[in-house]
């Protein structure tokens, strides 16, 4: 069986290292016409959404739901559709860790390994995966990038290069000869900085995304000498996620002259209120590197991984030194502020908090301007998306509509909270940023309902209420929900380099 198995890899890659990219910036995309539309070899290109990444990892059971593997196995096509299955603990974006579990309410990792690649469980497939979905990759990278080099080993998984001829993911797509190719990427390109606090310097420039998604699309609509269907979805906002949305609204607090301000919370996430004459409120405002109090644009999200280091090491929340100059801003009088702050540090103290008066720091926070920039930046690329696709006749699933609705209303009954708040119908999964089951099952649909506007196209929905309750075995509606110093981290670490 092993001889029959190398003969069948080298005839392919025989036939593989033949195919060469054409001129990249080759304007014209070429696609079928919307009546022509076939589905005998459907092919994903795309990133941690394509690849069933959840809980801050990828691992088999996960992948058996990602929406490329739902919409297979609603066409009938289970069988014969391959992905780079990934045995347990998984593989997360934390060298020598697995995904994350949900147990008693916290969130903790599934366990460790120590050679990524020994957990391959289809390693020799002889021809490209029907997913080639790669986490933490960028636009740029579905034609640029044909290993790992670069630090990120999903790719070294995924494409399996040299074996493959070191080809990328759109020329890999190439040599299964498919008749459709779903095409989503971009995220990355965004995402990255809203997970490590807005740095600008992470968000790919407009310009450089529409020249990339140009080139991406004249190569890919090449295939079968233009004879190749093309579908695609926009990007979803990268700040209508729980991990950057968790706390928002929940412990903020107005002050006069600074407007709202995040403030110290208990473990139930409400503000407490350290005034206990009854005659007034006292809030006290966590420390920030950025915000209205440092001189800067006000912090409007800050970032899930925070949660951690709030509980354990008392990240944000103000000492004595700290709370001195803030009761005299407030009108306290001097010679009395320093022993009200003394008291308020033992009344936190009481309360189990550490008052340690380190500032939470930038890459956990997201100001005002920094949400202004992140979400003018998803405009714009959805923007080029929509140009290039009305352009080519291509059509594309409005993600970004759908992830505003879940948010504000739910879809099929679902929510866009974070686990801790609606652990039985959330839609996300534990890192907060990618969906989960119920999520993915939802993002499916979307896809077959656009491909079922083509005519002779019939693929039925996903139940997407099978997927309820995910969770909830590892929560009660009593019990404290709690994210550990250990998953902090991982989630700190949701990208590869």
């Amino acid at each position: 069986m092993k001889k029959i198995l190398v003969l069948l890899l080298l005839s392919v890659l025989a036939v593989f290292t033949a195919c060469t990219l054409s001129d990249p910036t080759q304007p014209e995309i070429k696609t079928i016409k919307p009546g022509e539309l076939a589905l005998n070899k459907v092919v994903f290109i795309g990133n941690s959404l394509t690849a069933g990444f959840q809980s801050a990892g990828v691992v088999q059971d996960f992948q058996m739901n990602s929406f490329p593997y739902l919409i297979a196995k609603q066409m009938g096509k289970e069988e014969y559709f391959e992905q780079p299955l990934i045995a347990d603990p998984g593989i997360s974006s934390t060298p020598g860790v697995g995904v994350l579990d949900f147990v008693n309410g916290s969130l903790v990792p599934r366990g460790t390994y120590t050679d990524p690649t020994a957990l391959l469980l289809n390693a020799l497939l002889p021809r490209p995966y029907d997913n080639l979905g790669i986490p933490g990759a960028e636009l740029g990278d579905a034609l640029n990038t044909v290993d790992g080099s670069g630090g990120n080993p999903f790719f070294d998984i995924v494409l399996r290069n040299p074996n493959f001829g070191m080809m990328n993911q759109v020329q890999q797509a190439a040599a299964l000869n498919p008749t459709l190719v779903v095409l989503w990427l971009g995220n990355n390109d965004v995402l990255g900085s809203a997970t490590s606090g807005g740095d600008p310097s992470l968000i790919t420039p407009v310009d450089t995304f529409q020249a990339q998604l140009a080139a991406t699309l004249a190569e890919i609509g090449k295939i079968r000498d233009g004879k190749v269907g093309i579908l695609m979805a926009n990007i979803p906002n990268v700040t209508d996620i729980p991990f950057v949305n968790l706390l928002d609204g929940m412990i903020y607090k107005t002050f006069p002259g600074l407007g709202d301000l995040p403030v110290v919370f208990d473990a139930t996430f409400q503000p407490v209120d350290f005034d206990t004459s009854a005659a007034g409120e006292l809030y006290l405002p966590l420390l920030t590197e950025e915000g209205v109090m440092s001189g800067g644009s006000p912090v409007k999200h800050i970032n899930l991984p925070f949660l951690s280091e709030y509980s354990a090491n008392g990240l944000g929340v103000p000492d004595s030194a700290a709370l001195v100059p803030l009761l005299i801003g407030f009108g306290v009088d001097p010679a009395i502020a320093p022993f009200q702050a003394q008291a308020l540090v033992q009344g936190m103290m009481a309360a189990g908090l550490t008052p340690s008066g380190v500032p939470i720091p930038g890459t956990l926070t997201i100001t005002e301007e920094e949400e202004a920039a992140l979400v003018a930046a998803v405009n714009a690329y959805n923007g080029v998306l929509n140009g290039v696709a009305g352009a080519a006749g291509i059509p594309i699933i409005d993600v970004n509509a759908v992830l505003a609705q879940l948010n504000a209303s739910g879809v099929d009954g679902y929510s866009g909270k974070y686990v801790f708040f609606d652990p039985a119908n959330t839609a996300f999964s534990l890192d907060g940023v990618h969906p989960n089951n119920a999520g993915y099952a939802i993002i499916a649909n979307l896809f077959i309902q656009v491909l079922n506007q083509f005519p002779d196209v019939n693929i039925p929905l996903v139940d997407t209420e099978q997927f309820r309750g995910q969770y909830v075995s590892g929560s009660s509606k009593t019990q404290k929900f709690k994210l550990t110093p250990e998953a902090g981290q991982m989630l700190q670490r949701l990208f590869p380099n």
